[in-house]
């Protein structure tokens, strides 16, 4: 078994901190000491050849920090020094551990935290206060109540040290909540007596995660389960596959979700472009070839033209030059209307209504001439109506109007109608 000792000389405690490797590869885990014991312990105490199988296999890689113990939790200090000094410790596992565990494994992965005795009270303050630098944490006869070393003392250091403490106060609502349900939270006790004081702390820490809606596994073995390594190793055999399981199958559910959201956001990108490129592809291409489109309505659009025929008639109906003058301007602003959505349809309306708009001062030779020039586009029966009247009109201008035939503006302008009632169509569908 591959084993080497790492010195991280941790500026914010102020002094090197050895950390024991097992293993070169796999899931990192962070695994404390029990109260204020060295990194070997663990090694002395057969924890090691207990998860062999799972370093040899490249399933884990332990990591086993030294602990500054015996100058915070088991200190003769004065109270608040020692809060103070462990929560120092805490910010040297969370800004220098995390960090280092993450340059020896080569990995970016989330790591467990691991721990028994006040091992499992350095696990449980690890991952509750950071859930977004841990994965879980296995905590076996942890003691998360502060009164079992401080007694009645507490200041609001010692508070952000006591899972007891402040997950009481946490709102249902908090952030952390949702992110505890993404980890592995695993909490054991044996009922023996020398297990007293953990199992009420468990049995806390269970009520209060309950009462958030965390999805944490409390476990409560007999009551001839005690406080000491031949049980604890026991418990590391049953539990520590299950959870292993359990975080690889939560780890591969997030690489799917980040991939997909990607594949969605490249999918948008891609649909979104060709979109804005076709009406400006279309504008200047489609103007000749959507022309002789215009007359090949839809049953929708037919109802639409009709039901909107009579609100066009309404002003050709009244046969004052001042309603006539200001029906053009109507007529094209609902061309320039229509041509925002659909320019290429504007065409023959405007054609043809201009035609019998030229037709009317026949007396001039100007507009004889533009007469003959319109000849072959107009109408034979308009055109000798036109000729025969031309003396008629000089004489009397009034009856000169009535050729105009406004229905025929009318139904030239239905085509426009027709093409207004379609653009919207296109538009959506665009």
């Amino acid at each position: 078994m591959d084993m080497k000792n790492v010195v991280c000389g941790s500026a914010i405690l102020g002094k090197d901190m050895h950390v024991n490797v097992y293993g070169t590869k796999g899931l990192p885990v962070v695994m404390f000491p029990t109260l204020a014991a060295a990194p070997e312990s663990l090694e002395e105490a057969g924890v090691i050849d207990e998860l062999a199988e799972y370093l040899d296999s490249g399933t884990i890689q332990l990591f086993c920090t030294e602990t500054i113990d015996s100058e915070s939790w088991a200190s003769d200090a004065e109270a608040a020094e020692r809060a103070q000094r462990q929560e120092t410790f805490y910010h040297y596992v969370v800004d220098e551990l995390v960090p280092l565990v993450h340059k020896v494994s080569g990995s970016d992965a989330r790591p467990l935290a691991m721990g028994c005795d006040m091992g499992a009270t350095h696990a449980a303050i690890a991952l509750l206060r950071r859930p977004d630098l841990f994965q879980g944490c296995v905590c076996l006869s942890g003691s998360y109540d502060a009164r079992r070393y401080f007694g009645e003392w507490m200041d609001a250091t010692l508070y952000d040290n006591t899972p007891c403490a402040f997950l009481p106060q946490m709102p249902a609502d908090h952030p952390y909540v949702a992110v505890y349900n993404q980890r592995q939270l695993l909490f054991c006790t044996g009922q023996e007596a020398s297990e007293a004081d953990s199992l009420r702390c468990t049995r806390e820490m269970d009520a209060n995660l309950a009462r958030l809606g965390v999805e944490a596994w409390c476990d409560y073995w007999g009551g001839d389960v005690t406080h000491g390594w031949y049980w604890w190793k026991k418990q590391l055999r049953y539990f520590l596959p299950i959870v292993l399981a359990d975080v690889e199958k939560t780890t591969a559910a997030e690489k799917p979700v980040k991939k997909r959201a990607a594949t969605t956001r490249k999918k948008a990108a891609t649909t979104k472009k060709p979109a804005a490129k076709k009406p400006a592809a279309t504008k200047a291409a489609t103007k000749t070839a959507d022309a002789p489109a215009a007359p090949q309505k839809d049953v929708k659009a037919e109802k639409d033209v009709k039901a909107d025929a009579p609100a066009a008639k309404k002003p050709a109906a009244r046969k004052t030059a001042a309603n006539k003058a200001a029906a053009k301007p109507e007529s094209t602003v609902a061309a320039e209307d229509v041509s925002a959505k659909a320019p290429a349809k504007k065409t023959p309306a405007k054609a043809a209504a201009a035609k019998p708009a030229t037709r009317k001062p026949a007396a001039t030779k100007a507009a004889a001439k533009s007469e003959e020039a319109a000849k072959p586009a107009a109408k034979p029966a308009v055109a000798t109506a036109a000729k025969a009247a031309d003396e008629k009109v000089a004489a009397a201008p009034a009856k000169a109007e009535k050729p105009a035939a406004p229905a025929k503006a009318t139904k030239a302008a239905a085509p426009a109608k027709a093409t207004s009632k379609r653009a919207p169509k296109g538009g959506a569908s665009a």
